[in-house]
């Protein structure tokens, strides 16, 4: 007979745990192994893109509230395994993570399977509604178009997945639309043309040139990844 398949005994075979409280005390979504806490679906498995299925649930207890989504790796490949295509993933996150990106916590990645922070809502969604740190937002774009222009990232539409708190701008997708790093050569303008027509045709925001050409400028070189940029 097969074993029907639930979220809390995923969760506890990904942290080797005997129960659900350890399993996410160990993964990093509770703050003590012993706190009470309750596992709430959001949304059962469904098809996230090409490339993955993902399973969205809230951790709830007496601390904190977290969005969490549960990711599974389905992409093709005849050349890697669903492991290591996973594992390329998180080293392209990294890379990004360390020029300054935001990119959503990660509790988990190993067996083509990735633990993470959902993060709220589509960048373009919050800011047309014309949100009083739209350039604070925009500005962080800009600061990752010129990362990925450092790395060498060709990335096929990465922006109109970009995600928001309100506060920082996220990287949510890895794959296909990113692309693995160091296919292009740094020249001329890079991403930041592509940068300014998505945030202006799609983000309906009123872009400042001189502004952007100085953001992106600043975090091209890499040695100013944790400073802000221009004021």
């Amino acid at each position: 007979m097969a074993v029907s398949w639930t979220l809390e005994k995923e969760l506890c075979g990904l942290a080797e745990a005997n129960s659900v409280g350890a399993a996410l005390w160990r993964l990093g979504l509770t703050e003590h192994a012993e706190s009470a806490v309750r596992l709430e679906e959001r949304h059962g498995w469904r098809r996230g893109g090409a490339e993955t299925y993902v399973y969205r649930f809230k951790v709830i207890s007496a601390e904190t509230t977290r969005d969490v989504l549960l990711k599974a790796v389905t992409a093709f490949s005849t050349s890697r395994t669903l492991n290591e295509i996973a594992d390329e993933w998180v080293h392209r996150r990294q890379l990004l993570a360390q020029g300054g990106i935001s990119t959503p916590t990660l509790y988990f990645a190993g067996r083509a399977l990735l633990v993470e922070q959902d993060v709220g809502e589509k960048l373009a969604s919050w800011l047309r509604r014309s949100p009083s740190n739209s350039i604070q937002l925009t500005d962080q774009v800009f600061r990752l178009a010129a990362v990925m222009d450092r790395h060498g990232f060709a990335p096929m539409c990465v922006f109109n997945g970009l995600r928001t708190d309100g506060e920082a701008v996220y990287v949510v997708d890895f794959g296909q639309d990113l692309g693995p790093p160091g296919v292009r050569r740094r020249r001329g303008k890079g991403l930041l043309p592509e940068a300014k027509r998505w945030l202006a045709s799609v983000g309906q925001q009123r872009i400042d040139p001189c502004r952007a050409e100085a953001v992106y400028a600043f975090h091209l070189g890499g040695e100013a990844k944790d400073e802000q940029g221009p004021s």
